[in-house]
């Protein structure tokens, strides 16, 4: 593994003091790491992110942390738009249709686990382009190694409980109880407007992170939730609760 600078001009300051408080996992889905690096570089791109990890493991550092890289567009999370201030973004050199490498993701684990202790981000803020934008974005994608992460403490990855599978048929089947569940989880219910993303889309991006099989089994349904959905949703919903609502000490 080594570590490169491959400076962007696309980039801004954070608005309003906004501080890093969240890491967002991107695919690259471009040809080659080297194509990846000259669009997020190309000023005409309006495009780019603080790292780029290719399929060595190299680390290329594109822009500052302290400034506001351009990599989440249009995005909200646990109530909050602007992703881009208050994120830091990092792209993985990948096609969506491939693996992982085992040194992208160690050089992964080793970034990411640097930037929440320097940064005081928490476990449950290390989210994919997906969970921001689930009306718009496919990535990390479904071959993304959530469940490992979590191990390492990056990303949280839920274990339903007996109380999280109850009554869940129920609630697969209603949309207003859904929503409800996606919101307590930190997703951007309206984020974009009324109905929008669509209850489809909410279930698909939460599915490509926490139930890849989903895309993987021949008689597989995307964006249908099931009873599994459902249980699975309300334990990341327990785990990404705000700390603020939790008494303090």
């Amino acid at each position: 593994m080594r570590c490169y600078d491959r400076p962007s001009p696309n980039f801004d300051d954070r608005k309003d003091g906004a501080k890093p408080e969240l890491i967002v996992l991107h695919y690259t889905s471009m040809d080659s790491t080297e194509a990846a690096l000259e669009k997020l570089t190309d000023p005409a791109s309006k495009v780019s992110c603080h790292y780029l990890i290719d399929e060595k493991g190299n680390i290329f550092q594109l822009v500052d942390e302290d400034k506001r890289a351009w990599h989440a567009g249009v995005s909200s999370w646990m109530g909050k738009d602007d992703v881009n201030s208050r994120s830091i973004g990092i792209e993985i050199s990948n096609r969506d249709d491939q693996p992982y490498t085992k040194e992208q993701i160690f050089s992964l684990a080793l970034l990411c686990k640097d930037l929440m202790f320097r940064h005081k981000i928490p476990t449950e803020n290390v989210v994919g382009h997906s969970d921001v934008a689930p009306d718009r974005k496919q990535d990390p994608g479904a071959h993304f190694p959530w469940q490992k992460l979590s191990r390492h403490d990056i990303g949280r990855w839920p274990e339903p409980t007996a109380a999280d599978q109850f009554n869940a048929a129920a609630v697969a089947r209603s949309p207003k109880k859904l929503k409800e569940l996606f919101n307590e989880a930190g997703y951007g219910v309206n984020a974009f407007g009324k109905n929008k993303p669509k209850l489809k889309e909410l279930v698909t991006a939460f599915q490509r992170r926490y139930e890849p099989e989903a895309f993987s089994k021949p008689d597989a349904k995307p964006g249908k939730a099931t009873a599994g959905t459902v249980a699975k949703l309300r334990a990341v919903a327990r785990l990404n609760r705000p700390k603020k609502d939790q008494p303090e000490a």
